[in-house]
């Protein structure tokens, strides 16, 4: 029997059954270990909502990514699309500025 996930709202705050909508990216992240059909590595963001909150599409992400030296950093990337989602969604907002 599926179990059902309750808790906060990361939209609007309030208690309830929660979804999650992610959001995928290609980008070769070093953080998630999701990989896409290829077998490539690809960076998501996970919203976890009520099912009366779509998830709003991400503006900025934030991908751990590997340095020429081996270094990990934390990248802040804008004007980006996924190139999959699964889950509720709205798109409320610009997302790609020129």
């Amino acid at each position: 029997m599926g179990e059902i996930e309750f808790g906060k709202c990361e939209i609007c705050g309030k208690e309830a059954p929660l979804e999650r909508t992610y959001f995928y990216y290609p980008i070769h992240c070093e953080c998630c270990g999701s990989k896409d059909e290829n077998g490539q590595k690809q960076h998501f963001v996970m919203v976890v909502h009520c099912k009366d909150c779509p998830a709003p599409m991400p503006k900025e992400i934030h991908p751990l990514l590997k340095s020429m030296h081996g270094e990990e950093h934390r990248a802040n990337i804008t004007n980006i699309l996924p190139t999959e989602i699964r889950g509720q969604f709205i798109i409320n907002d610009e997302i790609i500025k020129k």
